[in-house]
Order: structure tokens, then C-alpha cells, then sequence
């Protein structure tokens, strides 16, 4: 017989506990819901109405699974693009083709009156 590992007992262990009960409950509380659903829709008389109740909460979740994909998606994609955009560096004045106080002879326009230096004629 195989020694079992010794429990874990951290908080953080007795939080994913906590939060599997919940998903258990809810997820107990939504199968006892489709199962009254499905009770009431066989003696209202409806036809096929198990499969029909059945089907329509299969879709539900599945409606819901992939709202939180799509979401889940396009959260990442935001991250990445703003990751990538933080990550572009900065260009310096000193390209060419740009007006720059400091270093006048990247200049491309002058104003007329004034040397190349930015000192009147």
C-alpha cells in the first residue's frame, strides 16, 4: 500500500478547497435546477421536453464557456499589445529630417532673415 503524501494546510491550500466546494455546490445547485425544469416541462405535457430543457442548458454553457474564451482572448491580446507598445523605444531628436534647437544643422526649413546658426543676417 502506497504512503499517502502529508496534507497541506497553508492558506492558500484551504482557499482552492474553499473555492472547489463552491464550484461543486453551484454546480450541484444548477443540475437540481435542470432537473426541476425538466420535471415541470414532462408534466406540462411538452413534447421531448427533457431533450429540449436538456439541450437548451447544454448550449447555455456552452454559450457562456466561450463568452469567457472571447473575453479571456481579447484581455491577452490588450496585455501583449500594450507590452509591446511600453516596449518601443523612444526616438531621440536626433533623427534626420527633424527641427532640432540644440543641434541647428539637422535643420531642413529656415526662416528667412536668419543664418544657419539661427542668428539674424
Amino acid at each position: 500500500m502506497p504512503t499517502q503524501q502529508p496534507v497541506q494546510n497553508s492558506r492558500a491550500h484551504r482557499w482552492q478547497y474553499a473555492r472547489g466546494l463552491s464550484v461543486k455546490r453551484g454546480d450541484r445547485r444548477l443540475k437540481t435546477f435542470e432537473s426541476r425544469v425538466v420535471e415541470r416541462a414532462e408534466t406540462a405535457g411538452v413534447p421531448a421536453g427533457e431533450l429540449l430543457v436538456r439541450g437548451s442548458f447544454l448550449t447555455a454553457k456552452f454559450a457562456l464557456f466561450g463568452a469567457v474564451l472571447f473575453v479571456s482572448f481579447w484581455l491577452f491580446v490588450l496585455m501583449c499589445t500594450i507590452v509591446v507598445l511600453v516596449a518601443i523605444p523612444f526616438q531621440g531628436s536626433d533623427t534626420p529630417g527633424s527641427d532640432d534647437l540644440d543641434d541647428p544643422m539637422h535643420r531642413t526649413s529656415w526662416p528667412e532673415g536668419y543664418d544657419k546658426w539661427g542668428s539674424l543676417k
